[in-house]
């Protein structure tokens, strides 16, 4: 039943994209194609039919708040685009969905079915058993309950396991050996394994000698003579409930050593010896010669100059470079407020000048005003440092022109190149032209500003899209895994 709800609805949907196939959309979202358009269809004909109509007052408000923040005359065709994004992405969410909820549902209705009748899958030798969730119904449709049951995996025979063993006994001597030539000439660790690939058994080792050989392999055989020594290596085998046990014989000689190697065996030994000596004394007594020669004991150089060099001299390259990513990060916070502050500036210069100010007495005012903020405690400016150096200049009687393209260069920034201009034209024609220059120019700074935030909101949207993304992927994973299972 529920899948049928799940396809009605999807019919839905296609009946649905079909129908408003004409549906108008607002000029900025004429060139859609695709599924993205049925969609946003879908939307226009729930926003035309109901929304703009029933919800007359919410409209208005999502109106008035959208002009706000990107002021416009096409109010309408502004607030149409919002809902029918809104709503264009509610649908595509939903209908994910309802194709989810389908495929899980079939999903779950291939689970119940037994890939063959009255059988369950076994896993095969040697691995772990597995549990199913079974309802048993009889022909009439009774429900007899649900029953847990527990699949183990399938089992040797007695007659297969024998053989096994067998074959595996003639390749454990081989096997063990290590880097020996034999068990007959052993002088280094065994290869005790627990478990040989392709066999099922479970390999347990005792030894009857674990100060030469210990169960894990290790091999003791400093202390040995010449003749060596035997020892005998038993191995159980067990699988289910199979057991027999294997024995070898093993002879252990003494290792084979450098000349440096037995120097460092005897000086050893000596020591061992001067501390069993002095074990009751608050020191422990190193020897003092070595056949006929002194020894003479200090600690090993551990020099770690070069490490230490090597490592700081990279540090130095990588400070080098990272001051300049330093200098590069310093401008662009720099430019970014210098952009961030210039429609105030503009501002101030068309109040101040509509009071009946100069442009000089302008930036002076400026300046002054920066200073006794600074000395009040207030916070340094990139803009008005630069203001501050302007009057300045212009005090110190270089020219206003030539102070202006300087405070232009300084700035590197377009909007204060277009603002120099218009001072230097101001030089030119007189203050009667400037100021309605400067207004339109305040009106494209705030309209450059709103870009700013709208750029920098998209980059803010832009890195939530790949969190998203997984999380989506992680979804899609949840769902469709088992359903490839099922086939």
């Amino acid at each position: 039943m529920i899948m049928v709800f799940y396809a009605l609805l999807l019919v839905i949907f296609l009946v649905a994209a079909f129908l408003v196939r004409y549906e108008p959309l607002p000029p900025s979202m004429e060139e859609e194609k695709g599924l993205n358009r049925s969609f946003h269809q879908m939307a226009g004909f729930i926003y035309r039919k109901f929304l703009r109509r029933k919800k007359s007052a919410e409209v208005t408000s999502i109106k008035k708040d959208l002009n706000t923040i990107t002021p416009t005359t096409k109010g309408e065709e502004q607030v149409a685009e919002y809902y029918i994004k809104k709503l264009g992405n509610c649908f595509i969410i939903l209908l994910c969905g309802i194709i989810l909820a389908l495929l899980a549902a079939l999903s779950s209705r291939q689970d119940t079915k037994l890939q063959i009748k009255d059988k369950l899958k076994r896993g095969n030798y040697g691995e772990v058993s597995t549990n199913s969730e079974l309802e048993a119904v009889t022909e009439s449709g009774e429900k007899l309950g649900i029953y847990k049951i527990k699949v183990n995996s399938k089992q040797y025979t007695l007659v297969q396991l024998g053989e096994l063993e067998e074959e595996l006994s003639s390749k454990l001597p081989n096997l063990i050996k290590g880097k020996n030539s034999s068990l007959d000439n052993v002088r280094t660790d065994l290869k005790l394994m627990e478990k040989v690939e392709g066999y099922p058994f479970k390999i347990y080792w005792r030894t009857t000698d674990f100060m030469t050989v210990s169960s894990s392999g290790k091999v003791k055989n400093e202390d040995l003579e010449k003749e060596g020594k035997d020892v005998i290596l038993s191995a159980e085998l067990s699988c289910q409930d199979f057991t027999t046990t294997t024995q070898m014989f093993v002879h252990v000689y003494p290792p084979i050593l450098s000349d440096t190697q037995k120097k460092y065996v005897q000086v050893q030994k000596l020591i061992d010896e001067q501390d069993e000596k002095s074990s009751t004394t608050d020191y422990q007594t190193l020897p003092k010669n070595y056949g006929k020669q002194k020894i003479v004991w200090k600690k090993p150089l551990h020099d770690s100059s070069v490490f230490l060099f090597i490592l700081l001299f990279f540090v130095s390259i990588l400070v080098y470079f990272i001051e300049d990513k330093k200098v590069r990060g310093k401008i662009k916070e720099r430019e970014e407020e210098m952009i961030r502050q210039y429609p105030n500036l503009i501002s101030k210069i068309v109040l101040y000048l509509g009071a009946g100010m100069t442009v000089r007495g302008v930036f002076d005012k400026l300046s002054t005003d920066y200073t006794a903020s600074l000395q009040n405690g207030g916070d340094r400016s990139y803009l008005y440092e630069e203001i501050r150096m302007m009057s300045h200049e212009i005090g110190t009687g270089v020219s206003e022109s030539k102070a202006y393209e300087a405070f232009g260069v300084r700035c590197r920034c377009h909007q204060y190149t277009r603002l120099v201009n218009l001072l230097n034209q101001n030089l030119k024609k007189g203050n009667s032209s400037l100021l309605p220059l400067l207004k339109q120019e305040a009106e494209k700074a705030s309209v450059e500003r709103l870009n700013i935030a709208r750029k920098a909101g998209e980059k803010v949207t832009t890195k939530l899209l790949v969190p998203m993304m997984m999380i989506l992927g992680i979804i899609m994973i949840i769902i469709m895994v088992p359903a490839f299972h099922s086939f």
